[in-house]
């Protein structure tokens, strides 16, 4: 859904805080350059992190969600040079469990002993180490009773998104979550209210909210099903706005002239008979004189030809093509590889053997001398 220039969906990602010229850029190559782009990127899934677990229950190869506080943090030089491992240990009433990161000694600048954090991640049991988590997901929580913020990595249902370049899911957590905290509430609605009170869906702002920050009631199934009010209504929003592009589109080409007029006379139905190798289907014939009607208008055509394997639409294309090339245009009949090119290149001589026209193979791997010589007969 396209935003309009004053709209704050519209606002480029470059400007938020938090992305830089460098996140911007990675965000970009994955099609993300606007706050309207980040917002309607659906997650990839959900994760339950709402269910804290005490420390001493934990069993390994589940991935588990605890609070505790730091009771101490460091740097573990390994073997292999500059590789190292950061570990805190976290502790709650009823013990302690150590958390171990590969490779992010900048961790050290993160953890301080005393602090509350959460940690979201896989237990496993590494022999006389005991119970760890490895490179958990983790959130330094403020003090309770201070009033700020809320958590958005750990202790909720979290949203998992595709990576883009440098820009891991966590930062895309964090750079959404900043975004709609300061979106206005009431956002432009492209679709009716009509509508919306008819399915019973959230505004606009709620059902972006309500995908990447889904509410504690909403269960984590019905989320990766895609099946939420908030899912449901975006989901329309997006095929609702695809159907106006396209009826926009078509009363725009509906305005739209050919610059060549198609006819069809005896002597081009003669010339269609003399190539055929047989005699056509009902449904080719069909789909042909739906074609050819096309062809006769003086709009161009947009139509899509579909059939089974072995179902004749390489016959109809060929008549379709006639009816042009006798009319004094050129075709060009493409194909996706080359091995399918040169096999219609062999079956469309054959079939226009006896005919007016000629057939020039065009492909990507021809030699440079073939290629010149081929533009220029086609030319």
């Amino acid at each position: 859904m396209a935003a309009e220039p004053d709209d704050p969906l519209a606002t480029p990602l470059q400007f938020l805080k938090g992305v830089g010229p460098r996140r911007a850029a990675d965000l970009a190559r994955a099609g993300l350059t606007t706050i309207e782009d980040l917002l309607y990127r659906f997650p990839l899934r959900y994760e339950d992190r709402s269910r804290l677990q005490p420390i001493a229950s934990i069993q390994p190869g589940r991935s588990v969600l605890v609070a505790g506080r730091v009771l101490g943090a460091e740097i573990r030089t390994t073997r292999r040079p500059g590789f190292k491992v950061f570990e805190v240990i976290v502790g709650d009433q009823s013990g302690a469990i150590r958390a171990t990161w590969l490779n992010q000694p900048y961790l050290r600048d993160v953890f301080t002993r005393g602090q509350h954090v959460m940690l979201f991640g896989p237990a496993e049991l590494r022999g006389t180490a005991g119970m760890q988590l490895t490179n958990p997901q983790y959130e330094i929580l403020t003090e309770e009773g201070d009033g700020e913020g809320e958590t958005i990595h750990t202790g909720r249902i979290v949203p998992v998104y595709e990576k883009a370049g440098s820009v891991t899911s966590k930062m895309q957590r964090k750079i959404v979550h900043d975004v709609l905290e300061r979106l206005p509430r009431e956002l432009k609605d492209p679709l009716p209210a009509r509508l919306l009170d008819q399915r019973q869906w959230p505004t606009r702002y709620a059902a972006l909210l309500a995908l990447h920050f889904p509410p504690s009631d909403v269960s984590v199934e019905a989320l990766n099903e895609f099946a939420t009010a908030a899912q449901q209504r975006l989901i329309f929003e997006e095929a609702y706005a695809f159907q106006l592009g396209l009826l926009a589109r078509r009363r725009f080409a509906a305005l739209d002239r050919k610059a060549a007029t198609i006819v069809v006379d005896d002597r081009i139905r003669a010339s269609a008979r003399a190539v055929l190798p047989f005699k056509l289907t009902a449904g080719q014939r069909q789909a042909l004189k739906e074609i050819v009607d096309d062809l006769q208008r003086p709009q161009p055509m947009n139509r899509l030809l579909q059939g089974d394997v072995g179902a004749g639409k390489t016959i109809v294309a060929l008549l379709a093509a006639l009816v042009a090339m006798e009319n004094g245009l050129q075709v060009a009949f493409m194909a996706p590889t080359e091995i399918l090119a040169e096999q219609h290149f062999l079956n469309l001589s054959r079939l226009l053997a006896t005919s007016r026209f000629r057939v020039a193979l065009l492909t990507g791997g021809s030699a440079t001398a073939a290629r010149r010589a081929q533009l220029a007969e086609i030319a």
